[in-house]
């Protein structure tokens, strides 16, 4: 149970949301770039990221000596489908 309210507080997060569709909009993203997208500080970014790589939603791939970000819409999919199935009082 609290592995699910881990994912739907990170999924919720307002940041969580702009981060996804800025890596959503450009396929794949490296860390400085989200900075520069976003506007958000590199240290809340870096636990950004480490939370939403915890949920599987985004993809962290190691490309040289950087590491881009990609979104799994699978499983982005497949979460998005168990909030609202929560919300309507479905038990897992």
């Amino acid at each position: 149970m609290q592995r699910a309210i881990f994912v739907l507080e990170t999924l919720s997060d307002a940041n969580s949301k702009q981060v996804l569709e800025t890596i959503k909009g450009h396929r794949s993203t490296t860390f400085f770039e989200l900075m520069i997208y976003t506007g958000i500080n590199s240290e809340e970014l870096e636990v950004l990221l480490d939370k939403l790589c915890d949920t599987g939603a985004i993809i962290q791939e190691e490309v040289g000596w950087h590491s881009r970000f990609s979104v799994d819409e699978k499983r982005l999919s497949a979460l998005a489908a168990c909030a609202k199935a929560l919300a309507r009082g479905a038990r897992f």
